[in-house]
């Protein structure tokens, strides 16, 4: 991200983006950036007196978690009321959604995360199932092929729904999200917002 510049053209560039502009940076798009950069989001941050954490998040995607760390973490999500249909007794875990539809010529495979609660992930692959059951056949040849598949991984990901620990999707989600998570580790309507599904 920072080739070909050096780091007072950086520090301008940051200087012009907007505090959501940066917020993202930091918190989503920091990995790999060198330790010049980070001390100019530092800096950044300070002088625009936004949320300290912001650097934590920057800094959590250039430094290598153990399992047991990303564990931790996974368990301030685990603690959070379900997205889908806001049960605040059950422990999040999560899902993937494998979804095919198909139209002839043209076939449509997607694989879609979802946190939520043992009952609402149930239903989000049972859905993609029936869904993929109906739908996803009438590709020629990709539908045929791979629509049997799809439904397999579905029953095996709806075996993962009700694990006493954090499962490996819920695992994964943890560290593709980690910069957000650090950032807001503290506050609950943050991470509310990392886990709330968003149908695409």
């Amino acid at each position: 991200m920072s080739n070909g510049y050096d780091l007072k053209d950086i520090a301008e560039n940051y200087a012009r983006k907007t505090d959501s502009e940066l917020i993202h940076i930091a918190t989503e798009k920091a990995q790999g950036l060198r330790p010049g950069v980070l001390e100019i989001i530092r800096n950044e941050i300070k002088k625009r007196n936004l949320n300290p954490n912001i650097l934590e998040g920057a800094k959590a995607q250039n430094r290598e978690y153990s399992l047991e760390e990303i564990t931790e973490l996974s368990q301030k999500l685990r603690s959070l009321p379900c997205p889908l249909c806001g049960n605040k007794t059950a422990k999040l875990n999560g899902t993937i959604m494998h979804t095919a539809k198909s139209f002839i010529v043209f076939s449509f495979f997607r694989k879609e995360p979802i946190i939520g609660c043992p009952d609402c992930l149930d239903k989000k692959n049972q859905e993609s199932i029936i869904s993929t059951a109906l739908l996803g056949w009438w590709g020629i040849p990709s539908g045929i092929l791979k629509t049997p598949f799809y439904i397999y991984n579905n029953i095996k990901a709806k075996k993962q729904n009700r694990i006493a620990e954090p499962n490996e999707t819920l695992l994964s989600f943890t560290f593709e999200n980690i910069g957000q998570i650090e950032t807001y580790k503290d506050d609950s309507e943050k991470l509310k917002q990392i886990i709330k599904y968003v149908k695409k």
